[in-house]
C-alpha cells in the first residue's frame, strides 16, 4: 500500500534525486512511465524514493502494485502517465 503522506512535492524532489543518482537496473520501468517536468521516470521507483523522503523508509516494490495502483496515485497528484512508446495513457 502506498502511504498517503507522499505529496506532489515529495515526488518532485524524488525526481531530482533520481536525476542525480540514476535508476538502478532492477528498478527500471517495464510498462509505464510517469512524466515529471518533461522527463520519464519509472512510477514504482519514483514512489519508492518519494516515500523515503516522506517517511524515512524506502518503500519495497513488493509492498504495492504497479500499473493501476501506482498510476492512479500519481495521476491524482497531478502527473501524466505514458506507455513505453511515449503515448499518454492518463492525464491529471
Amino acid at each position: 500500500m502506498i502511504p498517503k503522506t507522499i505529496s506532489r512535492d515529495h515526488l518532485l524532489e524524488a525526481a531530482k534525486i533520481i536525476d542525480r543518482e540514476g535508476i538502478p537496473k532492477m528498478r527500471q520501468s517495464t510498462r509505464y512511465n510517469v512524466l515529471v517536468t518533461g522527463k520519464k521516470y519509472p512510477p514504482k521507483y519514483l514512489i519508492a524514493v518519494a516515500c523515503e523522503l516522506a517517511t524515512g523508509k524506502m518503500l519495497s516494490s513488493q509492498g504495492y502494485n504497479g500499473g493501476a495502483e501506482s498510476n492512479s496515485f500519481l495521476r491524482v497528484r497531478g502527473f501524466s502517465i505514458t506507455d513505453k512508446y511515449g503515448r499518454i495513457i492518463t492525464r491529471p
